[in-house]
């Protein structure tokens, strides 16, 4: 062996030498990883759906013409008696040729925004996702482990006053189209609304299987303590009510009023100052940098809808009817829309601790479609009419 050559098995000279088959099986497995780690620099899968190669003695089956295969189904090959055995196969006929190195052929070029697509469907989820998953399905009706693992999602790297992480999910739109729109969904504002949740993840579902011409953000559990805490509340763990303690104008005085009014209820407690609670300093940070055209917050148990903002208001959203609520100090409508004119969305779901059944669901998140396709038309003829240059 000095000389770096091979000898054949079983000669005079030879010894025990590496199995050819095993060098090159090793050989494919080392471009296989290189392709790996270059992908995700550089490429993204195609959709063609087609079956990657195979290697080592599913490689030889491949290559071999048919020996009398009997299909029993798509998925199954039932080999007959005549068919040789692998053993017969490596002793009557030559080494096969390995296949040439595809790099990746089921790839294609893409930009920044694919490299990062691909990364986060891909790689699995971090520990602290996969932990927040765990705990989630497990307390959460209508939230499936798996949905929830595969969905990539991600950490804000924020927490909550307890630590827990706040966790978002970024959906882009399946096609790039002139005007389409930035929502940002939120659930789980007060803890103990947990249908809030499950109603957001069936959303979720609905958008990867059937798409969607608009840019998300979600934040499926804002209130993480008060979710998790045991029994889940509707207060975070300094006891304030986050819907409560956003920064609106004139809050320091109108947020004591309206807490006098409720009788010092301890489940509406304001806090002590506008926008001190992280979760909100992080919500309003993500409605800074996000920029949404349209927000979204889910909620229970009143069973109506509430709407903020100037645009016609959504008249039904599956069962639920169009119905004011009104607007309160520190509010999420108060905060985005009053004080930046952006639409805000309440859905009060009519069952605090169940999401609706599957067909609400479905409707519920139609008619929201069919809402942001008129509001959304409606911001690009105001655009266009402001683009217009005026007669002379």
């Amino acid at each position: 062996m000095a000389n770096g050559s091979f000898k054949k098995k079983g000669s005079a000279q030879g010894g025990a030498n590496p199995n050819p088959k095993v060098l090159v099986a090793g050989w494919i497995g080392s471009m296989v990883l290189v392709a790996l780690i270059t992908v995700f620099v550089t490429y993204q899968f195609s959709d063609d759906g087609s079956e990657p190669e195979t290697s080592g003695a599913g490689q030889v089956a491949k290559n071999e013409p048919e020996q009398d295969v009997v299909q029993s189904s798509p998925d199954t090959q039932i080999e007959s008696e005549d068919t040789p055995q692998d053993g017969q196969v490596a002793e009557n006929e030559p080494e096969p040729e390995p296949a040439k190195p595809q790099f990746m052929p089921d790839l294609k070029l893409v930009g920044r925004q694919g490299i990062v697509q691909l990364a986060a469907s891909s790689l699995p989820p971090s520990d602290i996702v996969a932990s927040w998953c765990r705990d989630l399905a497990a307390r959460v009706p209508g939230v499936e482990s798996s949905d929830c693992m595969s969905g990539a999602f991600a950490d804000s790297g924020h927490k909550s006053v307890n630590g827990r992480p706040l966790i978002v999910r970024q959906i882009d739109p399946t096609q790039k189209a002139a005007g389409s729109g930035r929502v940002l969904l939120i659930a789980a504002t007060h803890g103990d609304e947990l249908s809030s949740v499950g109603t957001v993840f069936n959303w979720m579902n609905i958008m990867a299987d059937k798409g969607t011409p608009y840019e998300w953000k979600v934040a499926p559990v804002l209130n993480p303590d008060g979710l998790f805490h045991e029994p889940p509340t509707r207060v975070n763990a300094n006891g304030v009510d986050l819907n409560r303690n956003l920064p609106t104008a004139g809050w320091a005085k109108e947020s004591r009023d309206y807490w006098r009014r409720v009788g010092f209820e301890k489940r509406r407690f304001p806090g002590e100052s506008a926008g001190s609670e992280p979760e909100n300093k992080w919500l309003a940070e993500q409605i800074k940098q996000f920029k949404p055209n349209v927000i979204i917050s889910m909620h229970a148990p009143y069973g109506v809808l509430d709407y903020d903002g100037d645009f016609p208001a959504p008249r039904k959203m599956g069962s639920l009817n169009l119905h004011r609520l009104g607007v309160y100090p520190g509010s999420l409508g108060n905060f985005a829309s009053r004080m930046q004119g952006i639409p805000v969305i309440t859905v009060e779901l009519d069952n605090a601790d169940e999401p609706p059944s599957d067909r609400e669901i479905e409707q519920m998140f139609s008619d929201l479609n069919n809402w942001l396709d008129r509001y959304f038309r409606s911001v690009r003829q105001a655009s266009a009419n402001n683009s217009t240059p005026e007669a002379g």
